[in-house]
């Protein structure tokens, strides 16, 4: 257990003494903290910081120090604790914690890491938070990044605003008070001694806070407790079409996932007409080429598909494939293949419900190469599928194509190149969580995605 103090004094100009009063106050804040811990405290300003280890010290020996480094500053951090500080990091950035991390090990593969891949998990968790919140100003992934790994809570400076989160369990307390002039959080409600003015409240559990000079505190991101957490895959493949979600059917959400990426890739593709493969995707290639159209008049929308997978004996094949008026030719037992006019068609997609290991998608690319078409994109309406779990396998044997590249590639654009490097293809689309959320019409915050999926996307 550790004491967590951040003060923040309002006013675009303080005069020195206002500086140094606020030293003082959070001085006298550490020492209602100081049962929290004697063995190590640290205390950070604008520009630098001090610490130590044992108690706290005297006020005039802090103060002396302070003076001879010509410390001030509006804002603050204090720390106690009763362990020196377990991650080397604490020592060189402007962190304090309480409470402990989880589920550290394969953070090194996230796709935000960075630099920070050789440091320790306490940095590399304060690198990647950096990168969400100040570098891509997205609060939601920041908050919902810390909720997966922090047990506790957690308190950064950057520049002249603070950041403070309180996981979504409620593991450990934290309280704050504000006014004009003056905003505080604290790991106790011991601090009215002190501010007599002020009336503490507890952080809501799961709440990601700023202090700035601006807007005092503010909530600005909050992750739910216990959240409903949906399979992704029900609705790419296993719901039954006729199913209802949120008041729609699972065609109609089907049809708009295709409408949403078909709306994203529009300034990315050239495409002459599309087909979906297997017959489970005739709902998202329908939705995305009715989307698609509107980009371009000259699109030709045919209905079929280019391969079933399933046998003619299967009483799951959808028959109505076989009153199209595009003729499907059997090469095989079950491999059948659309049989459009090859010289008015230059450029083909393929609208894939996923690519596990890449054979299906394979065979396809090579009847396509020799009926003559060679320009060919693979639009996939699932994300990237490195886990059984993903697909309802529960098993981690089989070669995902995507696997290898975890850790690797940190966005979808990256990705995408390698892989149809791969499968020798023109170019390959997976959807991102979110647009895969948004085609259902649900957060993301609300689907089930491992770690290096929900962070992964497109550059922006």
């Amino acid at each position: 257990m550790a004491g967590l103090i951040a003060l923040y004094r309002h006013g675009e100009t303080l005069k020195k003494s206002q500086e140094q009063g606020t030293i003082v106050y959070l001085i006298r804040a550490m020492r209602l903290l100081q049962h929290r811990g004697k063995a190590y405290w640290k205390l950070i300003f604008d520009q630098s910081s001090i610490d130590g280890t044992g108690s706290l010290p005297n006020d005039k020996r802090i103060v002396d120090i302070i003076k001879k480094r010509g410390i001030s500053g509006k804002l603050g951090l204090g720390y106690l604790s009763k362990r020196p500080p377990i991650y080397n990091c604490m020592n060189h950035i402007d962190i304090i914690f309480d409470g402990f991390l989880v589920d550290t090990e394969k953070l090194y593969l996230h796709p935000s890491i960075g630099s920070s891949k050789n440091y320790d998990h306490l940095y590399q968790i304060y690198y990647i938070f950096v990168n969400f919140m100040i570098k891509n100003k997205n609060p939601e992934y920041a908050a919902e990044f810390l909720d997966r790994h922090l047990r506790g809570n957690i308190i950064m400076k950057f520049g002249d605003e603070i950041y403070s989160y309180r996981n979504s369990s409620g593991f450990k307390p934290l309280v704050f008070a504000s006014n004009d002039e003056i905003s505080i959080l604290s790991s106790e409600n011991l601090l009215k001694t002190y501010f007599p003015k002020l009336n503490f409240y507890d952080v809501d559990m799961g709440n990601l806070l700023k202090i700035s000079d601006k807007n005092k505190i503010e909530v600005i991101a909050k992750v739910e407790k216990n959240p409903m957490m949906m399979d992704p895959f029900e609705f790419i493949r296993e719901y039954h079409v006729t199913s209802e979600f949120n008041g729609k059917s699972i065609y109609s959400i089907r049809r708009n996932i295709g409408k949403i990426q078909a709306d994203f890739l529009s300034a990315n593709v050239d495409l002459d007409s599309a087909y979906a493969e297997p017959d489970y995707t005739r709902p998202m290639a329908l939705g995305f080429g009715i989307q698609y159209k509107k980009f371009n008049p000259n699109f030709e929308m045919i209905e079929g598909i280019i391969k079933d997978r399933y046998d003619d004996a299967d009483h799951m094949i959808d028959f109505s494939e076989q009153e199209s008026k595009n003729k499907l030719l059997s090469t095989g037992k079950s491999l059948k293949f659309v049989v459009p006019k090859i010289d008015t068609i230059q450029n083909i997609a393929s609208i894939q419900g996923t690519i596990q290991t890449g054979s299906t998608i394979r065979e396809t690319i090579y009847y396509m190469n020799n009926s003559g078409i060679s320009n060919i994109d693979v639009i996939v309406n699932y994300v990237p599928t490195i886990d059984g779990r993903q697909v309802g396998l529960y098993t981690h044997n089989r070669e995902f194509i995507a696997s290898k590249y975890v850790g690797k590639v940190s966005n979808l654009n990256d990705l995408n190149y390698n892989i149809s490097r791969e499968l020798h293809c023109n170019n390959i689309y997976y959807n991102s969580p979110s647009m895969l959320a948004k085609g259902i019409g649900i957060s993301e915050k609300n689907l089930w995605f491992p770690e290096w999926i929900r962070f992964l996307d497109y550059k922006k």
